[in-house]
């Protein structure tokens, strides 16, 4: 009588993603992590004799922060940051993501799933 066939539908290739390995992030003691990351976005201000700043946004968490692909690309953004801002002690750093990863134990990954 009635016949149906189902293709399956293949998704399309997907380009590789460049593996995002480092953060630029600024030590601060009293955020969760005790750091606050740059998350990508700025607001730039002039002062009143002219000079431009950026004040970076920042992100209380890894998973919230901009990742860069490898050591020097963070690098650059960190000079950038540093150079813009007001602190003389250039406050951002570049930190790889694993330094930020908690490696789960099996008994916390089983109790998660229950």
């Amino acid at each position: 009588m009635f016949g149906f066939r189902f293709h399956a539908l293949r998704a399309p290739p997907q380009a590789r993603s460049l593996p995002t390995t480092h953060l630029v992030a600024r030590l601060v003691p009293a955020a969760p992590c005790g750091w606050v990351f740059f998350d990508g976005s700025e607001t730039r201000m002039a002062t009143k004799d002219g000079a431009d700043l950026i004040i970076p946004g920042g992100a209380f968490f890894p998973k919230e922060a901009r990742r860069y692909a490898c050591e020097s690309d963070a690098g650059a953004e960190a000079a950038r940051l540093n150079d813009a801002s007001l602190c003389l002690d250039r406050p951002w750093r570049v930190k790889p993501v694993a330094a930020f990863e908690v490696k789960r134990s099996t008994f916390a990954h089983a109790a998660a799933h229950f």
